[in-house]
């Protein structure tokens, strides 16, 4: 027998432990993990040099889209990925009537210019979209969707519409019926809360990233999620909160899920590694992001949560949107976070000796890989699973700016240093990201299909 590839002299990452191994790859899979003596002759030997070698990263929360053609966004964007050692990236879609009349067109652009794999969440906004959720899972093979229960008044800058009580309710109706990766997805974020908070900073005279940070604080998170954690236990619904910031949350999901609802926390490397009064972000828009950013010691507990389990995933909220350089009040939030989202949680929580570097392998590849029907193709090292591998270099420091990320689109850590960047990207076996060159071709990435959901598997992932 004679294999493609050998990943050889890696460190094996998994998240019950660190394995001193080579990987072995035929037709896009992994076929054997070993000593390499006892492995065949393969075709190609890259050696690893004794790094940590991650299964390829799932990120849970991206978005693709705004001012520019989906065709461009798509190979762009999951270039970036590729430089941050993404292999797959689960993406939200959002439209302003029907599904069935616009992500058809999404799906074939998808299909032929994505460079990572893909999979979809849906963004609903109307009582008509909710009807329609049971034919989205059928036809598209969609059972997460997502509900903005506020923070977005009327005419925002991007166009998200928020939705009520009776919206969210409802949808719930639908989703818990959809099997084990069915989810409801929601935004913490009050509406009138928000008005009333950025009317009161504004008239005072804020106009900084802490002032746009104080127009929406952590109670109107709190309350929301608190909110979300009792209409989901009344309809026995899934529910998945990402980019949570709020250290409450840990404790409110611990004590949802010790009574046995299915609640699972994201966060998002921003909320780990930046805060409010951050004086490199100050002066402008470059840091808004909804949810806010918050405080050193939200942090802490968001830290805790990921070292105790009840926050289950990271996601890079990724935003390709363009800066404008206005104030803060005018600056539309969010930004790029595909490249970055490895090197931050391997500098500041495996380095610094936050949380270890199995945690990563669980909460950025297996975790997400899990709940979203993933598993077991994508978010593990493991034979018969796709050939998706990350070697990263731990030692070896870069400070993000677009010719490091590879993206026209601003991070919230441009000028920052950090460690633990990929020195190569395997997707399916074939290596797209290589010392600074991606080197995969638009349309190579593949969209990737659920198993039929089993309705009477235990619904309750953490169980399984």
């Amino acid at each position: 027998m004679r294999v493609d590839t050998i990943v050889a002299n890696g460190r094996i990452v998994s998240p019950s432990g660190v394995v001193d191994a080579a990987v072995a790859v035929a037709d896009g899979r992994i076929v054997a993990i070993a000593d390499e003596s006892v492995l065949p002759e393969a075709a190609e030997r890259i050696d690893a040099a004794g790094r940590f070698v991650l299964p390829g990263i799932v990120d849970p929360h991206v978005h693709l889209g705004g001012g520019r053609p989906l065709s461009e966004i798509f190979a762009s964007e999951t270039a970036c990925a590729a430089v941050g050692g993404v292999t797959t990236v689960l993406q939200y879609r959002r439209s302003p009537s029907t599904f069935f009349e616009t992500f058809p067109a999404e799906l074939e652009t998808a299909k032929t210019r994505m460079l990572v794999d893909t999979q979809f969440h849906f963004i609903i906004s109307t009582m008509e979209q909710v009807e329609e959720i049971p034919r989205y899972a059928a036809e598209f093979g969609v059972t997460s969707f997502k509900f903005y229960m506020g923070g977005y008044e009327p005419g925002n800058p991007i166009g998200l519409v928020s939705v009520n009580d009776a919206v969210l309710y409802a949808a719930m109706e639908k989703i818990r019926e959809l099997g084990p990766y069915g989810w409801c997805m929601v935004h913490c974020e009050d509406d009138s809360l928000v008005c009333h908070l950025t009317a009161k900073v504004k008239e005072s005279g804020g106009d900084d990233l802490a002032a746009y940070s104080a127009s929406r604080p952590d109670f109107v998170e709190e309350q929301d999620l608190l909110r979300a954690i009792w209409l989901a236990d009344l309809q026995e619904c899934s529910l998945y909160v990402p980019h949570t910031t709020v250290g409450m949350a840990v404790d409110a999901a611990a004590e949802s899920r010790r009574k046995g609802r299915t609640v699972v926390l994201e966060t998002c490397p921003h909320y780990l590694a930046l805060t409010a009064d951050d004086e490199r972000l100050a002066g402008s828009g470059v840091g808004k992001v909804a949810p806010a950013l918050r405080n050193e010691a939200h942090q802490a507990e968001l830290w805790r949560g990921l070292r105790e389990g009840w926050i289950s995933t990271i996601g890079s909220d990724h935003v390709p949107i363009p800066k404008s350089g206005k104030g803060i009040w005018e600056e539309a939030p969010g930004f790029a976070g595909l490249a970055t989202m490895l090197p931050v949680v391997l500098t500041e929580g495996v380095l610094k000796g936050r949380i270890a570097i199995e945690k990563v392998a669980e909460t950025m590849a297996y975790n997400p890989a899990r709940l979203f029907g993933l598993a077991p193709t994508k978010g593990s090292i493991q034979v018969g699973a796709d050939a998706d591998l990350v070697i990263v270099d731990m030692e070896t420091e870069k400070v993000v700016g677009p010719d490091v990320t590879q993206s026209e689109f601003v991070s919230a850590f441009e000028g920052v240093p950090l460690r633990g960047w990929p020195t190569l990207t395997m997707r399916r076996g074939d290596v797209i990201y290589r010392d600074g060159e991606v080197l995969a071709q638009p349309g190579s990435g593949q969209v990737v299909v659920k198993p039929e959901p089993d309705k009477d598997k235990e619904r309750n992932w953490h169980a399984a």
